[in-house]
Order: structure tokens, then C-alpha cells, then sequence
């Protein structure tokens, strides 16, 4: 009977080894770069320990060979659940995809085990309606929604939909103690509201913050407004940027050489009324 027990046990431990080939370490979700559409850029760091030279052999060949950029051969292999982006591409348009595994490193023979690390790379957007005339977001989509509710101020607004993380079964985001949401936010910057409070900063609203971390929680009810003021150098600066781009567009469109030409008059033309102004006044 002992013996069995023995046998029982030696076969869990060893299916354990089998399957624990690669832990996970860290994951680093970083949202930055937020645009004026509600555009922004992600950064993912999810780190892992290998263990075992079959687990080296698979990490290595996915390192160097021809799945290098492939992100189902690296959850596959790895069958790491964190290994995989973590916005939903039901919600946001992915663009510029790039996986950058790194090689091996911290490596001791003695336990036998080395670090790896994934790094993902890629922009999130809203879904344009690309039929319409003017090109416009379609309402859910996107990681952040944006109000230009009064002049020079736009409202950021998160969608919580975007976001590809475990979750609860009343649909609250998991974050375990080695995962970390990191939003990096524009430029001057209020926070108007925001639930829960992460754990980096301690305000009081409306706040200026230029960075936000949540880490080994639950975000029940997750939200987070923020405000950005546009400086009156900017506004003017934009306007003269769109009015020469209208310009050019126009010049450069089916009836471009006809606008110069009416240009032309019209400039000659007042030239030449204060030219005659002027030799009256004489």
C-alpha cells in the first residue's frame, strides 16, 4: 500500500515538472502615446523562467527561427495565459504588430532554469466607419473615447471592453500579483474621476498625474476620466497647419490650376487698387 502511495506521489511530482517548464515572472501592460482619437501605443513585457533543457531547446528555436514573430507559437509553447495582448481586438483595431522575443539570460545550471522574455509592440485604435463622408469612430470602439466638450479641452473616457485580462464572472478585470496595468498619460493632464485608485499615487480630484499603476487587484467597476487643455500656441499653430494642408490640397486636386489662377487675380487686383490709391493721394 505504501509502496502505491509512493508511486502516486513520484507520478504528480513528476507531472508538475512536466508542465511547470515555464512560469510565469512578470507581465508589463503599458498604455502611452494617447492620441487625439483615442489612438494609443502598447507596450507588453511578459517575463518567464524556463526550466529544463527541452524548455531552452523549444525557446531558442522560437528565438532564432522562423516563429520568431509568430504570438500562437509562443502562447502554445509556453501555454502561459498572460502570453497573448492583452487588448481585445473585438474592440480596437491592431496595427504595427511587432514581437520582439530577447535571448536567454540569468541562466544557472545548477537549477537548471533561465529567464526569457517576450516584448509586444503595437498601436490600438477605434474602428473608423470608413463608408461614411466624414471618417468618424464607431461608438465602443477604441481603448479611450474622446469629447471635445468645450474649446481647446478634450475628454478622455476608458472603455474597460477594451481590455483583454482575466476576469471575474461579473466581468471585473483580475490583475494577479504579477501582472501591472500602466497607463502613461499625456502632458498636463486632470483626472476627474477614477475607481479604483491605483496603488502608485494618492490624490484627491480633479488631480495632475502623469502616470497610473494598478497592480494585484480587482478593478470592480473600472473607470477613469481625464481632462487635457490644448495651449493656445497649439490651437493657433494646428489652424495654420490645416489651413496650409487645405491649401495644398486644393492645389494639388482636380481644379488646382484654376484656384491659382483666380489667386492670382485676386492678389494683383488688390495690389493694384492700392497702387492707384496711393499715386491719387500723391
Amino acid at each position: 500500500m505504501n509502496g502505491v502511495r509512493v508511486l502516486l506521489l513520484m507520478t504528480l511530482i513528476l507531472s508538475v515538472v512536466v508542465h511547470a517548464e515555464f512560469i510565469l515572472e512578470r507581465v508589463e501592460v503599458t498604455i502611452s502615446d494617447i492620441q487625439t482619437d483615442g489612438s494609443v501605443k502598447v507596450t507588453e513585457d511578459i517575463k518567464m523562467i524556463i526550466t529544463g533543457e527541452h524548455s531552452s531547446s523549444l525557446y531558442d528555436s522560437g528565438y532564432t527561427g522562423y516563429y520568431n514573430n509568430d504570438l500562437s507559437f509562443w502562447s502554445t509553447t509556453t501555454e502561459l495565459k498572460d502570453v497573448k495582448r492583452h487588448l481585445s481586438p473585438t474592440h480596437v483595431e491592431i496595427k504595427d504588430f511587432r514581437l520582439k522575443p530577447q535571448p536567454r539570460g540569468k541562466c544557472n545550471p545548477i537549477q537548471d532554469l533561465c529567464h526569457g522574455e517576450l516584448i509586444l509592440e503595437y498601436t490600438a485604435s477605434p474602428s473608423y466607419n470608413k463608408s461614411a463622408e466624414t471618417p468618424a469612430p464607431i461608438a465602443g470602439t477604441g481603448l479611450f473615447t474622446v469629447d471635445e466638450y468645450k474649446p481647446r479641452t478634450k475628454r478622455y473616457t476608458l472603455n474597460p471592453e477594451a481590455l483583454s485580462f482575466t476576469t471575474t464572472d461579473q466581468g471585473n478585470i483580475i490583475l494577479g500579483d504579477r501582472v501591472y496595468l500602466i497607463i502613461d498619460l499625456p502632458q498636463d493632464t486632470v483626472v476627474h474621476d477614477i475607481n479604483p485608485l491605483p496603488r502608485n499615487v494618492e490624490m484627491e480630484l480633479p488631480s495632475k498625474v502623469s502616470e497610473l499603476s494598478w497592480n494585484d487587484m480587482i478593478l470592480v467597476k473600472f473607470s477613469l476620466i481625464f481632462e487635457v487643455e490644448e495651449s493656445l500656441q497649439d490651437e493657433v499653430s494646428g489652424f495654420f497647419m490645416g489651413l496650409v494642408g487645405g491649401i495644398d490640397t486644393m492645389i494639388r486636386g482636380e481644379y488646382g490650376f484654376a484656384v491659382l489662377i483666380i489667386a492670382a487675380i485676386l492678389i494683383g487686383g488688390y495690389l493694384y487698387i492700392n497702387m492707384a490709391k496711393r499715386k491719387k493721394e500723391e
